[in-house]
């Protein structure tokens, strides 16, 4: 392989996976579609999804709390954080969930290792290289998924096809610069080199064709990242290109400190960056097609620090968003006055729980976490 050649390879790593054949891609409408949003940092559930009946949720948290008069009331003594009020919607319209209570037995409390808890689906003392959405998927003649940055997580594994990207107009810019090429079989590095450069050309090809006139969504997107991120996202899905899932990301949930003004102003960019996505998918007959699912790597402590924030917790919520939602809360509310040792409440959903939902009852995949059961948001 010539050096240039070489360099112009290396100018893709956006790309990550090793895919198959393009040419049976697809598409179409009818393909469940798979939206991961992870708020990376620790979102503070009980900031989120509020028990403003609960007295002891003031009481812990006499400066950090919300108002009980500015919470969005949805019954059962919960509340949304008022700058969730571009959801509020979906919710009244039964397209939203909340799975609350949800985490792991022995919480880390480490950003990194709780991460890879959440995105590996491990026990806290089990180390597993490949991502839990990888473990689910089957083989196909396509692509599993497309991340919207650099970092893997659920699609980690060499059986995953994925592709990781800044943006599709700068990945289809630096796929540009590959030329085709045969795979070569003189040795396994070459022919591992030849068949990445043949196949990211390959994937240039169809994400370009697809996009080079690309549906219109009718909707205007928040110029945020996370806005950015699901307009991509929408345009992909609408355009057709063929993948399983996308995985973006809004980070900052790390809130030590002035929790209120950093939590609320990020929850307001995923609020309507999600809600922009909901309206593109609806206006292109999309949106029953389309399961939305955030995580975080753990929530917060229940009493507020020093800092007018919260320190790392364990147990959080999840929001799931889709056309073919059952709308409702699952889970039970966190017991703020049987907190553990230190000061988390105990978790009551298993998060393998949730992602064994979604690969079963949503994409129709094997269930590696059967034990835990399922649950009925969709």
């Amino acid at each position: 392989m010539k050096r240039r050649d070489f360099l112009r390879l290396a100018t893709a790593l956006p790309f990550m996976g090793l895919l198959p054949s393009w040419a049976s891609a697809k598409g179409g409408t009818g393909q469940r579609i798979l939206v991961l949003v992870k708020l990376a940092g620790g979102n503070d559930g009980l900031n989120t999804l509020i028990p403003h009946a609960d007295p002891l949720y003031y009481q812990l948290r006499p400066t950090v709390a919300i108002p009980q008069h500015q919470v969005l009331d949805i019954g059962q003594g919960m509340g949304l954080n008022p700058y969730l009020q571009a959801l509020k919607p979906l919710w009244d319209a039964g397209q939203m969930a909340w799975v609350q209570g949800v985490g792991y037995p022995q919480g880390d409390l480490s950003h990194f290792r709780s991460n890879d808890i959440w995105e590996t689906a491990s026990n806290a003392s089990e180390y597993l290289n490949d991502g839990w959405l990888a473990r689910a998927v089957s083989p196909q003649a396509g692509l599993h998924g497309i991340i919207m940055g650099d970092q893997m997580g659920p699609l980690a594994g060499k059986d995953c096809h994925a592709l990781a990207m800044q943006s599709p107009q700068v990945f289809l810019s630096q796929v540009s610069l590959v030329e085709d090429i045969q795979p070569v079989r003189v040795n396994p590095a070459l022919a591992h080199l030849t068949n990445i450069q043949h196949q990211l050309y390959g994937a240039g090809q169809q994400i370009g064709s697809k996009l080079q006139r690309p549906a219109p969504l009718g909707v205007n997107f928040a110029t945020s990242e996370i806005g950015r991120d699901l307009e991509s996202v929408a345009k992909m899905i609408v355009s057709g290109v063929d993948a399983l899932a996308y995985l973006v990301t809004l980070d900052g949930f790390d809130t030590h400190v002035n929790q209120n003004v950093t939590q609320s102003n990020l929850l307001h960019h995923l609020a309507g960056g999600l809600d922009s996505f909901a309206q593109a998918m609806k206006r292109a007959g999309r949106w029953d097609d389309v399961l939305v699912v955030t995580y975080s790597e753990f929530g917060r402590r229940a009493q507020e620090n020093h800092g007018k924030g919260t320190d790392h917790g364990t147990a959080s919520v999840q929001l799931v968003l889709g056309g073919k939602v059952r709308g409702g809360i699952y889970g039970d509310a966190p017991r703020l006055n049987a907190l553990d040792s230190d000061g988390n409440p105990h978790h009551t959903v298993d998060f393998r729980q949730v992602y064994g939902t979604v690969a079963q009852r949503w994409l129709g995949q094997s269930n590696p976490w059967a034990k835990f059961g399922t649950l009925p948001f969709v």
